[in-house]
């Protein structure tokens, strides 16, 4: 079922539609319907990423019964479409809403207090924060009392390592804030397959004598992300953007290359005193090669490379409530490699 509102700000019209949409959905089924448990919020303003965006947004709350609520800043028109639907879950109805409403020209402060008014009072509320611009944006600011969680991509609009200081400074002032990065989400097989060096009890002490730390990959967020948790897990200190300093005082030089597909890590290498670890994409994309090679050298093995696409980082997010404590000390080392 859909309906238009001339005016986003008819919220007793939008309201009285959704309940109008419940209220037949339980007299067809003879049942009760779930009870909605997530107010999805999400926030586009890029006309040429906005279709892309908001079909995860979609794909996710058809599945987790919720409220949708699209803040579309690339339409004017000062509408609202509410569409409501239907369908069987297991002994029960599962009703989805959505509510897109043009904000284009609206202020910050009317946008804010529309999506108090529909979402769903005592829900958790996600907001999926799909600009390029998180710093100096009122209307973000304005949003986030009402938000439990907020979701970003600090690599989904440029390659630069400007987005990730603006995640960094945004978490800075703004310590309180639950935030999930699909940069830094996306790294978790990378992440796994660094640890599966040093699985081998043998060789766990040499992850204390490394010397030099070097990334390849398509974007800096990726690069200074995954720098930056290797960084706060072995308790490195940061003397400069090249450079960590290990717990035993030694200097442990950092190079980066950019380099491939954008959101793609390439290889990542680690050198100790008399050994070099190397996680790199084979000939096949979606197959790492990991080498040792020197005093601890084996045969070289291969793993698959996890794929992990966007919706289902947006649905892990949506489903997390509070912060991730790993990714929050990881934002720190990262901000001091950014200055």
């Amino acid at each position: 079922m859909t309906m238009h509102a001339a005016s986003v700000t008819d919220v007793s019209t939008i309201l009285g539609e959704i309940e109008r949409s419940n209220t037949a959905a339980m007299e067809e089924n003879q049942t009760g319907p779930c009870v909605v448990t997530l107010n999805l919020v999400v926030y586009v303003d890029d006309p040429g990423y906005s279709d892309w965006v908001l079909e995860r947004a979609g794909r996710v709350a058809d599945k987790h019964p919720s409220r949708l609520i699209v803040l579309d800043a690339t339409r004017s028109d000062g509408g609202a479409d509410v569409a409501t639907g239907v369908h069987r879950g297991s002994g029960c109805t599962v009703l989805t809403q959505r509510v897109d409403l043009a904000i284009a020209g609206v202020e910050p402060r009317v946008v804010a207090s529309l999506v108090d008014d529909l979402a769903i009072a005592g829900t958790h509320t996600v907001l999926w924060w799909s600009s390029a611009k998180i710093t100096g944006a009122p209307l973000l600011e304005a949003l986030l009392p009402l938000v439990g969680t907020l979701v970003v991509d600090s690599s989904g609009a440029a390659r630069g390592e400007e987005a990730v200081g603006a995640i960094a400074a945004f978490l800075e002032q703004h310590p309180s804030v639950a935030v999930y990065d699909f940069a830094y989400m996306r790294l978790a097989p990378w992440r796994e397959m660094i640890a599966q060096f040093f699985d081998d009890p043998s060789l766990f002490d040499d992850l204390f004598s490394l010397r030099k730390l070097e990334i390849a990959a398509g974007s800096e967020a990726e690069i200074v992300y995954l720098a930056g948790w290797l960084g706060s897990r072995l308790s490195w200190q940061v003397r400069d953007s090249g450079t960590f300093v290990a717990r035993d005082g030694h200097e442990v030089p950092f190079k980066r290359t950019l380099v491939g597909d954008r959101r793609r890590v390439s290889s990542v290498t680690l050198r100790s005193t008399d050994s070099t670890y190397t996680a790199a994409l084979s000939e096949d994309a979606s197959v790492v090669r990991l080498s040792v090679e020197g005093s601890n050298a084996k045969p070289a093995w291969y793993t698959p490379l996890q794929r992990v696409d966007n919706t289902s980082l947006l649905e892990s997010s949506t489903i997390s409530e509070g912060p991730d404590q790993i990714f929050e000390v990881t934002i720190e080392t990262v901000r001091a490699l950014l200055g």
